[in-house]
């Protein structure tokens, strides 16, 4: 009798640890798969800030026209938000641009019925400033066709197309010439903020632009570039979409070369000089980046600069298509963690300046150089 209490007690014992560590690899489990998935969907957390100096909330138009019958609208009032999810604004209505025409009917309706006109693509410009209160907003993502021009070195494109499907356009002969460091972003969006990436010699996307075909308020169209309308090109470029809408832009590409890739752990104070004397004279690094340390035992002290030395003006034939960047979800668990604690932050920035050198290819085409740094940031 003893001898089946004594069996029946450890029974129980086992029990209770096979549920604690079973409840134990449950959570653990379900807590690494949460913190390595991606957003379930846009973020909306309404209007948390007076953007443009009225009251909040602001209410949609009393009389609102009659919404033109001819436009292709996506949404008749009702309101947009940007990436951040914090930037709620009432709008008269969103027009899916698919065409000039539907542009130049849409500026045409705006200026007889006194509406104000927003451009958006993909609503990575954030802070607000991008929209406008009760504006006729142009949603310009359908507004994508890309042509290559492989003689020229050129890519002519609407405003809507994303750095990754040009990229994956491009692969394996071209690569874009400047675009920012992650390729989740519209053309229209760039050329409107003249944003920069990792190629320090290529500078901001202006320096890679040709020409623009721009539609002013008015419904005419011009021509601008850095030796023609020049005013318009500087106004355009950099202008938040307030000086017209860019219809198409005939952009630099470049060889698709090949770099070795190398990583070196350096004082933040010694960036500049790091900068003047070995990345701003070779010229054949050809892609760069750097991140600093958000660890508290050298918070912002050390930083890692990521470098791409070119090593080839092409890659091999048999080059496979560009990939999803690689790691995404282990790296999302990282840096999730490290919003835990310190002792977390510490485990990343071990993780960045030691573990990853070892599970990295040693040589990647600029294509899948610059794919891959979105991995980084998603």
């Amino acid at each position: 009798m003893a001898d089946e209490q004594k069996g029946f007690r450890l029974s129980r014992r086992l029990l209770l640890g096979a549920a604690v560590v079973g409840g134990a690899v449950l959570w653990g489990g379900n807590t690494v798969a949460r913190l390595a998935r991606g957003p379930s969907g846009p973020k909306n957390a309404g209007r948390i800030a007076d953007i443009d100096g009225f009251a909040l909330p602001l209410k949609p138009l009393d009389n609102a026209p009659a919404f033109d019958a001819s436009l292709p609208w996506s949404a008749k009032g009702g309101d947009i938000n940007d990436a951040s999810g914090l930037s709620m604004t009432p709008v008269y209505g969103v027009v899916e641009v698919s065409g000039d025409e539907h542009i130049a009917k849409a500026l045409a309706f705006a200026r007889a019925n006194g509406l104000k006109i927003s451009l958006a693509a993909i609503r990575h410009s954030m802070g607000g400033h991008a929209f406008d209160d009760n504006a006729l907003v142009l949603d310009l993502r359908k507004f994508n066709r890309v042509t290559v021009d492989a003689a020229a070195k050129t890519m002519t494109l609407q405003p809507g197309a994303r750095w990754h499907d040009i990229q994956n356009l491009l692969h394996p002969h071209f690569a874009v010439k400047a675009m920012q460091s992650t390729d989740i972003f519209s053309v229209g969006g760039s050329l409107s903020v003249n944003a920069h990436g990792m190629d320090h010699q290529a500078g901001s996307v202006a320096g890679s632009i040709r020409s623009m075909r721009v539609m002013l308020a008015d419904g005419s169209v011009t021509t601008c570039s850095p030796t023609e309308n020049t005013d318009l090109f500087r106004h355009v470029v950099g202008g938040y979409g307030l000086f017209g809408v860019v219809l198409e832009a005939t952009l630099d590409i470049v060889d698709n070369a090949v770099y070795r890739t190398s990583r070196e752990i350096i004082k933040s104070d010694d960036f500049p000089e790091f900068f003047a004397k070995v990345l701003e004279p070779n010229k054949d690094i050809g892609l760069f980046y750097g991140h600093l340390s958000t660890a508290p035992g050298n918070f912002l002290e050390d930083m890692i600069v990521y470098r791409y030395d070119k090593v080839a003006e092409r890659p091999p034939a048999d080059q496979p298509e560009i990939g999803e960047p690689g790691s995404v979800g282990l790296k999302r668990v990282i840096i999730n963690l490290a919003k835990w604690g310190s002792l977390f932050q510490e485990l990343k920035w071990f993780t960045e300046k030691t573990l990853e050198p070892k599970f990295e290819s040693c040589t990647v085409a600029r294509t899948s150089a610059m794919a891959e740094v979105r991995a980084t940031v998603q």
